[in-house]
């Protein structure tokens, strides 16, 4: 059986039960905790819903995380040029590597 965690409506302590419908005794309290169908289906379309809004929050801070680097990185291109060595590397690449046209691949 598997194994749920349900917080106690009298204490709001978390609880352990299993997944059959039956009377459940707080361990905290001793209120018995009726575990019934609905409950049942109420816990699911919670746990359902939170998980949701648990990615939704993930990738939410993980866009706004990665717009903040990229604006920082942009920031420091603008204020040093050679902060990356970047446009360095891009016109060494141009200047060995020769311009090819159209008419170059008939030439031969």
């Amino acid at each position: 059986m598997k194994k749920l965690i349900i917080t106690c409506p009298k204490c709001r302590k978390k609880m352990k039960i299993t997944n059959k419908i039956a009377k459940y005794k707080c361990p905290h309290c001793s209120e018995i905790y009726k575990f019934n169908f609905f409950s049942f289906i109420d816990l699911n379309i919670q746990s359902f819903l939170s998980n949701i809004f648990n990615k939704i929050t993930y990738k939410y801070n993980n866009f706004k995380n990665t717009y903040k680097y990229m604006k920082q990185l942009k920031q420091h291109m603008k204020n040093d040029p050679n902060w990356s060595n970047y446009r360095k590397q891009q016109n060494e690449e141009n200047r060995y590597q020769p311009k090819k046209s159209f008419f170059s691949k008939f030439k031969k």
